[in-house]
């Protein structure tokens, strides 16, 4: 049998940290509104003979391999890939493949949806479905102990369910609702976001933690910081849904300046100089994707003044990355293997 599991990336457009956990346990709850976009993360799963397994992940360049499910090491470039396989193996011997089209330290989720569809295909390979509450946990999970921070989970609900999200969370897990919910206002909110890469690779979880950690030491700004964030989610989510197209870049703009002031290093000096180059070609509002500090950033744009934006980015030193939001979330498709001759 072989499993092809195709799911999409995300950007965050408000609220991002908001959905650590436990950090929106300690804040009566967290809010995010992200949609999926068409830059992918894909895993092939195929049977093989014996019981070894080898992974390969084809835009890293590496490959790992061992006797059994137990022997993979949990370290190194795909070691949270060999710890999600450890966790729950297969039945028997089986080849994975991964791709990731978005760069390395993107922002964009990235290896967190590249977990949620391995572990959506090791578990119907073993005939078994995941409710999308328990795939969620059990991919957070993992990142954690990887990662040895704390560590978000809307990634994985914008790759599991596609579109535009609005994603609440709370004592109860968390509760998804479509905020652009036909193909044209994806549409209109597809035509008013660039995408770029600013050329900085970065690791969340740092940011992440120090924030966590302030928090959980009583940093009242920075609780207020993060209320104030939280805020901005819910009102952003509102607008998309009321089609207040116009709110968009004032609430984008707010949620960037607050993210600034969470920890240092959320931005530098050359995601400010490709910001201000935006900004003087008329751009409308920027804000990195994820934690900050590199990575992929979002910027605000009317129709008419895209290609002049575009132009000015890429002068300054980033890179545009063409896109659409992705209105399916995962997919899963499945083949016979080939007889033996």
């Amino acid at each position: 049998m072989e499993l092809n599991i195709t799911v999409p990336n995300r950007i965050d457009l408000a609220g991002g940290t908001t959905d650590i956990h436990p950090l929106y346990l300690l804040m009566d709850g967290g809010c995010t509104v992200n949609a999926a976009v068409t830059v992918q993360s894909r895993v092939s799963i195929r049977s093989r003979p014996g019981p070894g397994i080898v992974i390969i992940s084809s835009d890293l360049g590496q490959t790992v391999e061992a006797q059994s499910a137990e022997a993979l090491p949990v370290g190194g470039p795909l070691g949270l890939l060999g710890r999600a396989v450890k966790a729950f193996p297969p039945a028997g011997g089986v080849e994975i493949i991964t791709h990731n089209e978005a760069p390395a330290g993107s922002g964009l989720g990235a290896s967190s949806a590249l977990l949620v569809a391995l572990l959506a295909g090791l578990f119907r390979m073993r005939g078994e479905d995941l409710s999308p509450a328990t795939l969620v946990d059990y991919a957070a999970n993992l990142e954690t102990a990887a990662i040895g921070v704390p560590t978000g989970k809307q990634d994985h609900v914008g790759a599991l369910f596609g579109g535009v999200s609005c994603i609440d969370f709370g004592y109860r897990g968390f509760t998804r609702t479509e905020v652009c919910r036909d193909a044209e206002s994806r549409k209109r909110l597809q035509d008013m976001v660039v995408l770029t890469y600013t050329g900085l690779g970065r690791f969340s979880g740092m940011n992440n933690w120090d924030i966590t950690r302030d928090f959980i030491a009583g940093r009242a700004e920075i609780r207020e910081k993060l209320l104030r964030i939280r805020e901005v989610a819910k009102r952003l989510a509102a607008a998309l849904t009321a089609q207040r197209w116009r709110d968009l870049a004032s609430l984008v703009d707010q949620e960037w300046i607050l993210r600034r002031e969470l920890a240092p290093g959320v931005s530098n000096p050359r995601i400010d100089q490709i910001m201000a180059a935006a900004k003087g070609a008329g751009a409308s509002a920027s804000k990195i994707c994820g934690a900050g500090g590199g990575g992929c950033m979002i910027t605000i744009v009317t129709p008419q003044k895209r290609g002049s934006v575009e132009l000015a980015i890429t002068n300054a030193g980033g890179t545009v990355i063409p896109f659409e939001i992705d209105g399916v979330g995962l997919s899963i498709s499945r083949r016979k293997a080939k007889p033996s001759r």
